[in-house]
């Protein structure tokens, strides 16, 4: 049985934890987006390393035990998704409270893509089979960080939350994704591959980068 008081009792000790939980991502946010940002661009210089130093048919066809480049090259990529992934998350706690729906709605889609890149983080381990990382995953990793983006820029331009250029920044810079990609076809036929099919990741990563940086100084 259960009095009134001890159940205030449980309140007191359970909330705090929870609005600690809340505070400490959303005062990390800013360098967890600049954390994941900067990971893009290191996973793109990977990238072009192995085409530099293992060659194009390496790049094309990597194995993942053949070279700690190869190795990285997942790595890296996944792990820049789980950063930018909570740093959303500590976005959308600040945002919350003034549009609690659309906050919520890119919470989840960041939680998605923490969720996929956690799981591809474990499979490059090998510790539970074969060292892998699923194309799937990585995928739906980047539309739960792209799309988050979209909705808690949308969540923040509703509920006058974050400064203009960062909402603005978040909730558009994911929509120029795709025209990036499309930017970097007539590219293809005067640089190698390695060099052009994966630009749009770290032209993104530095933007988001910045926006991080944004965030640490309105939090100082």
């Amino acid at each position: 049985m259960t009095t009134a008081h001890g159940t205030v009792d449980r309140q007191t000790h359970e909330q705090p934890g929870l609005r600690t939980l809340g505070e400490v991502l959303a005062h990390s946010s800013g360098p967890l987006l600049v954390a994941g940002g900067l990971s893009w661009v290191a996973t793109y210089v990977v990238e072009v390393l192995i085409g530099v130093t293992l060659g194009e048919e390496v790049h094309a066809s990597p194995e993942l035990s053949s070279s700690v480049l190869v190795w990285l090259w997942p790595a890296t990529f996944m792990a820049a998704i789980f950063f930018l992934g909570a740093g959303l998350l500590g976005v959308g706690m600040q945002v919350g409270r003034r549009a609690r729906v659309l906050a919520a709605s890119g919470g989840l889609l960041a939680l998605v893509a923490c969720g996929a890149s956690l799981v591809n983080l474990v499979k490059l381990t090998g510790v539970v089979g074969e060292m892998d990382a699923s194309d799937r995953l990585g995928f739906l990793g980047v539309i739960g960080v792209l799309g988050g983006s979209v909705v808690l820029g949308v969540a923040a331009i509703r509920g006058r939350a974050l400064s203009p250029n960062v909402r603005l920044t978040l909730a558009l810079l994911p929509l120029s994704f795709v025209p990036a990609i499309i930017a970097t076809i007539p590219l293809e036929g005067v640089a190698p591959d390695y060099v052009v099919a994966d630009l749009p990741f770290p032209v993104v990563g530095l933007v988001l980068a910045v926006v991080g940086l944004a965030l640490s100084r309105q939090r100082d």
